[in-house]
């Protein structure tokens, strides 16, 4: 047997930074590398050019060039300011379009990759997670890595910073020592915010992830809104969620300005502060007015470029908090997972064998010790009433779970030694509520076989007898269903689950309640087009209308966990037992519960 390439063994990094690495820096490293070195540089020199051309222009007057001195050395000057601002604006543009092509391009990488390995998490992972948080939370994760420009911006500003300084520390060191005291201020200022910023930033990701699932939640379930007259209901339900968003909303929000107001308040008793030294330095001959205009530049520069950061930095804490968050509450261990050694399932025959199967769910046996054998091409029902493990054996069978003890094979393969993808591949599902994407009748028929012809799909659709109310439909069969198959009624969507089957064309076949919001003469006109699915495959089917299995080849009665009863339907009812008592419960053919 070859081994077949699986994405079901995904494992992300559990750092989040080794995450942004691998997954949306590395692919484009050089890119990357190029566009900060460039935004680093236009940044320092812009920032360092303007107030030295400043300087310069005055100058011109200090030195009084008139006439061919203006000419020989002030034009020079003046086409240089201008020429190096055009070089600068050049690097601008650049660097913005770099950053406005791998912007995207990462979050595209990112979304994708947790997109995927959401999809390749166990069932367990989405029993109590709402989809429209998981959503939200991918969100956060992509915006996060979109940080590196805030990193760079932050590095070209301390180097404007620095630079800066340094060029006033050549024309006075008392103004350079105040540039100084006020940049070490702000960064021991923010230091000693950061932590409560971060946990304020924390709490409020997650109030806000939390709200967006159950607000996608409540609109996805408008149906049962409308019907129960829940408007009211559900805004109750939201308003406390809303209301602490808000609260946390708030609080982080005064946090963070606090972060920046107070050195704000600082750098205006600072301003006044250098006036005065400038002034009286001034008086004394110690400086020039072309050096006043470009300690003053350079002191509107550096407070500005400090003031940047100190804005920037909460924005940083609440995006990686938020993205940090996230990047956990995604990032957890894969349930079932591929053994290492695993192939590709090869159904020969389609032999089912359930041996010792014991499976638990939290601390409470839903089978114990099952033992079951499905021949090749054999239909098999399963009757029970509810919670006696019918779905959890179906379950188990196409691995959407792992048993606590025992094993299944399918021809001889165990399916724990298998790839997933291989196990599925050989498994037709129709379920009791079919899942519909908001796509056309054709995708969602074809879901199961992408490269199927038209041919290929509007036979599948005939046999499942859907073709009737698909073709009286405006599209036809590029007609939309919409979200979760809401334009076409519960029979609709079970036909074209059904379609799906018959398109796919597995080996073994697997009914969940598969005609049970269907009417009368629908099922009538379908149990033929069963009975020819069936023939030649292995066949499970799951009912609670019992007349529905009366043509299989056995019976399985199910009871907490344990099979009770097997045979034919007429020879279980000769018995008078389990299922004798199920049938004469019905009521219009279904099991009552």
């Amino acid at each position: 047997m070859t081994k077949k390439t699986d994405t079901s063994n995904q494992t992300l990094p559990k750092s989040l930074w080794k995450f942004y690495f691998q997954y949306a820096a590395k692919p484009m490293i050089w890119f990357l590398g190029a566009w900060a070195f460039l935004a680093i540089v236009w940044d320092i020199g812009n920032s360092t050019w303007w107030p030295m051309s400043q300087r310069k222009i005055v100058e011109l007057f200090e030195n009084g060039i008139t006439g061919a001195g203006f000419f020989e050395h002030g034009l020079w000057t003046i086409a240089l300011i201008i020429c190096a601002f055009l070089m600068f604006d050049v690097m601008c543009t650049v660097q913005e379009y770099m950053s406005a092509h791998w912007r995207p391009l990462a979050r595209k990488r990112i979304s994708e990759t947790l997109t995927n390995y959401v999809h390749t998490q166990s069932m367990s992972f989405f029993n109590n997670r709402i989809p429209g948080k998981i959503n939200s939370q991918i969100n956060y994760v992509s915006q996060g890595f979109e940080t590196l420009y805030d990193f760079v911006t932050i590095t070209s500003t301390l180097g404007v910073i620095v630079l800066n300084m340094g060029l006033v520390l050549s024309i006075n060191k008392y103004v350079a020592l105040v540039l100084l005291g006020s940049f070490i201020f702000r960064v021991l200022y923010s230091v000693l915010m950061m932590k409560p910023v971060t946990r304020a930033s924390k709490t409020t990701s997650e109030s806000s992830s939390h709200l967006s699932g159950h607000i996608v939640d409540s609109i996805s379930g408008f149906s049962i809104v409308k019907l129960f007259n829940g408007a009211s209901r559900e805004s109750r339900y939201l308003e406390p969620l809303r209301t602490k968003n808000v609260k946390d909303q708030i609080h982080s929000s005064f946090l963070q300005r606090i972060m920046w107001v107070i050195p704000i308040f600082l750098w205006d008793f600072l301003f006044g502060a250098v006036l005065v030294l400038m002034l009286v330095l001034y008086i004394h001959g110690n400086i020039k007015v072309s050096e006043i205009v470009f300690t003053l530049s350079v002191y509107q520069v550096v407070q500005g470029n400090i003031g940047h950061i100190a804005r920037t930095i909460p924005r940083i804490v609440d995006t990686i908090g938020s993205a940090v968050h996230s990047y956990k509450e995604i990032n957890q261990p894969i349930d079932i997972m591929d053994a290492d050694d695993a192939a590709s399932l090869v159904v020969s025959h389609g032999k089912i064998e359930f041996k010792n199967i014991s499976f638990k769910y939290k601390k409470k046996y839903v089978l114990r010790d099952l033992n079951l054998t499905i021949k090749p091409g054999e239909s098999v029902g399963l009757v029970g009433t509810s919670g006696a493990g019918k779905t959890t054996l179906v379950n188990l069978l196409m691995r959407l779970y792992d048993p606590t003890h025992g094993q299944i094979l399918i021809d001889g393969q165990d399916i724990k030694h298998v790839t997933q993808n291989s196990l599925r591949d050989a498994i037709s599902f129709i379920p009791q509520d079919p899942m519909m994407f908001n796509r056309t009748l054709r995708e969602n028929i074809a879901y199961g076989k992408p490269d199927a012809t038209d041919s290929e799909i509007h036979a599948a659709a005939h046999k499942a007898a859907a073709d009737g109310f698909i073709n009286a439909s405006e599209k036809k069969y590029e007609s939309t269903v919409g979200d979760r198959g809401i334009k076409l009624s519960g029979g609709q969507r079970q036909r074209v689950a059904i379609a799906r089957a018959f398109l796919k064309n597995a080996p073994v076949l697997i009914l969940d309640e598969a005609t049970s919001a269907l009417d009368s003469e629908t099922e009538v006109a379908i149990q033929n087009s069963f009975e020819k699915l069936s023939s030649g495959r292995t066949t499970i089917a799951i009912a609670h209308r019992l007349s529905t299995l009366r043509n299989m080849d056995r019976i399985i009665v199910l009871d907490k966990g344990h099979i009770i009863e097997s045979g034919t339907h007429q020879s279980l009812l000769r018995k008078k037992g389990h299922y004798a008592k199920l049938w004469k419960m019905q009521s219009g053919g279904f099991l009552q519960e």
